[in-house]
């Protein structure tokens, strides 16, 4: 939620915020009472006055207006798009305009915890994004993949089940339970480190923040694209609010979130919160019927107790369970002799497509196009399932004593999950499953003391702990007439991570010019035990291993370690009140790791980054602009080895990668606004040549069928995945008064994404072209605003890009595996506030 509004004339006196929190519960770190209030429970009030104006109630996601002024003026609410201020919408997030003596608007200024302290995001050194838990409901957001609908510079494709995400080129595409992702997320400081969690977390929030560019020092490993802040809306004491939310739209699909705050005393609040989703499948697949449908369970009940005005505690337990038919994976076999022909499977199909050399080059098979065949919608043997039943528990506890302040915040997470996807299309049915039983538990703790120094030196240092426990089956059985074979994987892996870290900011010549730098010492361990079995006869399920020990069993007990310092320097300068200026060197750490066949070193990053962020014209126009070069060193990129190997993640010698991104935002008239932005992204991979190798450990000779001995292949200038050169975006919005203090808001809002490859071999195959996207909306806001109602329509051209492409191996046969994004959907909803 965005306001137009005066900005205020009062300003806080920071102290360090040590967890991500509410603007409601800021109270430690915007401390007001230097100011001349006497009590920090009213200067909880007087914040939540100085951010918002008036408003009679709590922001609850889709919350839109206010009633009035201090002063009883009446407040217009207005809806608006403002990409540039870090809260990028597609729809119409509302707003609200006050004129001052000269009838003057500005932007609304927000504040983030970005830092792990709360500051104006436009004092914020960091390229960030903040959207509102308004902005998210009104988008029908309910996980990471919705979410890059409204931040067009956040990339998110699905390998079936598997979210892969991308920052300014900066990505992981190996999505084994091995492998760790590039960004950092967390959800109210509980760190979450796989993000197939992430599926349906996105209810009943305060507010997201996604960060661009290296987070080594604050947020440590694995953030060398970046983090994702996910802060959930929290118990409020001494109001009884809530919101209720239901939407309906084409697919069959129904929408329900709503949540209840309600104080218990004058110490203790509780918040429930819930939300339904389901739809029915977006494909067509023959006799089967139709894929892709999903239903989602979720809710939340949270507690605050401020026992004190010194202490403060929360805890929030949460549920989430995901029912679905995973996204539709078009399959075809590739052979490597020859056209494999068998009637009996799809009579007047292609059954393989020829390839008369294997391996043309970068293991990439030669010949291999797809005339005649549709690769969106195709014929099924089985359309799959899967379920995945999370609970997570997280808690804070902070306390203000002289020092500072002292925070520790804590998380754990089960998440069991099940899935049998398939592998067929157009490929024999001989190849149907790969069968998943996933179960892992992770835990994660931070203790962090924080304070302000009466010469305005800020500091904040820490410990942090994670632990992750996974345990995997996974099973690929073949049909007739593979004579029942069966194959097995199972690994257990356990993974450790330690870390300290400090950080201090320093004024130099008062607070327009400030020096920041800090450092964290990481230290992480894995190990695991793979037991590898088959072919076996007997179809099975994929679920319960063959007895310890059975013939053909083989068993890996792989490990990796290592530690690195990671850090960050910048210097901000503010020649006037409304403008930043900064510059900074940060560096990031993606933690190493191992497959079946070896493991591969962590990969190192260098930012250089400048930036800066200013108001113009009384607050009416807003520019944001950064540039940033990235030395990137041993990367980790997954490469497709051979039809027994499969895919393996090897180390990159080196990669470039620098880019600008600019954001505008304009308010035209008191109902008019427009703002886009501009993304420029040049990535390569400046040298990876190496040699193939099999899983027995010596080289692979069949790379090449035509040339004998050891082959090597190089990706010396190829992008890497997910890496658009341009990315733009535009909004407008529109308002029209009704006269009775309502109105209706119509906006549009575009996005396009330049070709890009899903692969770093950048195969034509794996090529999406350009493409744009456009959503658009109408909302009726009530004048008392407790009512919205909005008709939508998402993906209005109806656009369904290349979400993920590859090739994979199943019992020594090559096969080239595709997805496909969601198509157009529309629908209305409305929200109802007390």
């Amino acid at each position: 939620m965005v306001y137009h509004r005066r900005r205020p004339h009062v300003t806080p006196v920071e102290k360090p915020l040590p967890f991500p929190c509410s603007p409601l519960q800021i109270h430690s770190s915007l401390n007001l009472s230097r100011n001349g209030l006497t009590s920090e429970r009213s200067c909880v009030y007087m914040v939540f006055r100085i951010r918002v104006l008036v408003l009679e109630k709590n922001p609850e996601p889709g919350r839109s207006t206010v009633p009035a002024t201090s002063g009883g003026t009446k407040m217009r609410i207005r809806s608006m798009l403002l990409l540039a201020a870090g809260a990028t919408t597609l729809h119409a997030a509302s707003a609200m305009a006050q004129a001052d003596s000269n009838n003057a608007l500005v932007l609304e200024e927000i504040v983030v915890t970005a830092t792990k302290r709360a500051t104006n995001l436009q004092d914020t050194p960091i390229a960030i994004r903040a959207f509102t838990g308004d902005d998210l409901v009104k988008s029908g957001v309910s996980d990471v993949n919705g979410l890059a609908r409204i931040a067009p510079d956040l990339n998110v494709t699905n390998d079936t089940i598997f979210t892969k995400i991308s920052v300014r080129g900066v990505s992981s595409q190996d999505v084994s339970e091995a492998s760790d992702p590039a960004l950092t997320i967390g959800i109210d400081g509980e760190y979450v480190n796989r993000p197939v969690a992430l599926n349906a977390s996105f209810f009943d929030l305060e507010r997201i923040e996604v960060l661009r560019g290296p987070q080594g020092t604050l947020y440590g490993r694995n953030a060398t694209a970046g983090a994702i802040n996910i802060i959930a809306a929290k118990p409020q004491l001494g109001k009884t609010a809530g919101f209720l939310t239901v939407g309906y739209g084409n697919f069959d699909a129904k929408r329900a979130e709503g949540a209840v705050n309600v104080p218990l005393g004058d110490t203790v609040a509780v918040r429930v919160a819930g939300m339904h989703t389901d739809h029915k499948g977006y494909r067509k697949h023959g006799a089967v019927g139709r894929g892709e449908d999903q239903n989602v369970d979720a809710a939340r009940l949270a507690i605050a107790w401020e026992p004190t005005e010194n202490i403060r505690t929360y805890l929030a337990g949460e549920y989430v369970n995901v029912d679905q038919l995973p996204p539709s994976q078009f399959g075809i076999l590739v052979a490597q002799n020859g056209v494999l022909t068998n009637a009996a499977y799809s009579a007047g199909v292609i059954d393989a497509i020829p390839s008369t050399t294997a391996f043309e080059n970068n293991g990439i098979p030669a010949n291999l196009t797809f005339s005649g065949i549709n690769t969106r919608n195709f014929p099924l043997g089985d359309l799959g399932n899967f379920n995945s039943e999370q609970f997570a528990l997280r808690g804070r506890i902070e306390v203000d004593f002289d020092l500072g302040t002292l925070a520790y915040l804590g998380g754990y997470r089960d998440n069991e999950t099940n899935s049998a996807l398939p592998l067929n299309g157009y490929l024999p049915a001989t190849f149907t499953f790969r069968n998943n039983k996933l179960n892992s538990e992770t835990q994660s703790h931070e203790l962090r003391l924080s304070n302000t120094l009466d010469n305005g030196l800020f500091y904040q240092l820490g410990g942090f702990y994670f632990h992750e426990k996974v345990d995997l089956s996974r099973g690929l059985y073949l049909e007739l007439p593979r004579a029942f074979l069966n194959y097995f994987y199972r690994p257990d892996i356990v993974s450790k991570s330690k870390a300290a870290f400090g950080q201090v900011t320093v004024p130099v010549a008062g607070p327009e010019l400030t020096v920041t730098g800090g450092l964290r010492y990481t230290d992480d361990a894995k190990s695991a035990t793979f037991y590898n079995y088959g072919p076996r006869f007997g179809r099975g399920e994929g679920t319960t291993p063959p007895a310890f020990g059975s013939a053909g069993a083989t068993i890996l007990r792989p490990r990796s370690s290592s530690d690195q310092v990671t850090g960050n320097i910048g210097i901000d300068w503010k020649p006037a009140d409304d403008s930043l200026v900064y510059g900074k060197l940060s560096t990031g750490y993606k933690s190493g790791g191992f497959d079946s066949v070896g493991a591969y070193e962590p990969e190192e990053l260098i930012a250089y980054e400048v930036g800066t962020k200013n108001r113009f014209n009384g607050g009416r126009l807003q520019f944001n602009a950064s540039a940033f070069y990235y030395d990137y060193k041993d990367q980790q990129i997954q490469v497709f080895v051979d039809n027994n190997v499969g895919a393996r993640t090897l180390n990159a010698g080196k990669s470039r990668v620098w880019g600008v991104e600019t954001d505008t935002s304009v308010l035209l008239t008191e109902n008019d606004e427009l703002s886009f932005t501009v993304n420029y992204l040049d990535a390569k991979v400046l040298n990876f040549a190496t040699s193939l190798i099999g899983v027995n450990g010596t080289p692979i000779n069949d790379a090449d069928p035509v040339t004998p001995g050891i082959q090597q292949f190089n990706l010396k200038g190829n992008r890497p995945p997910q890496a658009p050169k341009w990315t733009l975006s535009a909004g407008y919005s529109h308002t029209f008064d009704l006269g009775d203090g309502s109105n209706v808001v119509a906006s549009a809002f575009s996005r396009y994404k330049a070709a890009h490859y899903l692969s770093v071999v950048n195969w034509a195959g794996m090529r999406q072209k350009g493409y744009m996207m456009t959503d658009l909306s109408v909302e009726y806001n009530s004048a008392d605003g407790n009512y919205t109602v909005q008709a939508y329509v998402r993906n209005l051209e109806d656009k369904q890009p290349l979400a993920f492409a590859n090739f994979n191996a199943a019992a020594g046969s090559l096969i080239y595996n595709s997805i496909y994004g969601p198509p157009r959907t529309f629908g209305v909803q409305g929200t109802y506030r007390f």
